[in-house]
């Protein structure tokens, strides 16, 4: 039993990785995808491999819902216990667009590598996200 205590996070220990990593997707959520799809000009996205489209409507609303979910996030870093909802929501987020990524990937093919990069990471919260996630 004393081993198996050893390998395993306490309460403090497990709140404060909880807080780092919520602290990383608010950071990643707005300047990696929120604000950029949001306001970023068509020369700044082709540095990643991003085209705007003919007509740009639906990412920049992807910009600001994602804006939105970093706002969220924030409220999740500061208060995880009290936001529990938020975190569930988040294992959804990151779960679906994990998928969404690879399965696009694999069937019609990705116009950038950022959108892999952006399955690694997404990836990463989701096992994060489930693994810290308080089970009050």
């Amino acid at each position: 039993m004393a081993a198996k205590e050893k390998n395993t996070m306490n309460a403090s220990q497990q709140s404060l990785w909880l807080r780092k990593v919520l602290l990383a997707k608010v950071i990643v959520t707005f300047f990696l995808w929120g604000l950029p799809a949001l306001l970023a000009p068509p020369a700044f996205l082709a540095l990643f491999g991003i085209t705007m489209p003919d007509d740009p409507i639906f990412l920049r609303l992807f910009g600001a819902v994602v804006s939105a979910v970093g706002c969220a996030y924030w409220y999740a870093y500061r208060d995880p216990v009290k936001n529990i909802a938020i975190l569930k929501f988040g294992v959804v987020d990151n779960g679906l667009a994990t998928l969404t990524i690879i399965v696009i990937g694999l069937t019609v093919g990705v116009s950038s590598c950022f959108f892999w990069l952006s399955a690694v990471i997404t990836a990463f919260f989701f096992i994060a996200l489930v693994w810290l996630m308080p089970r009050n």
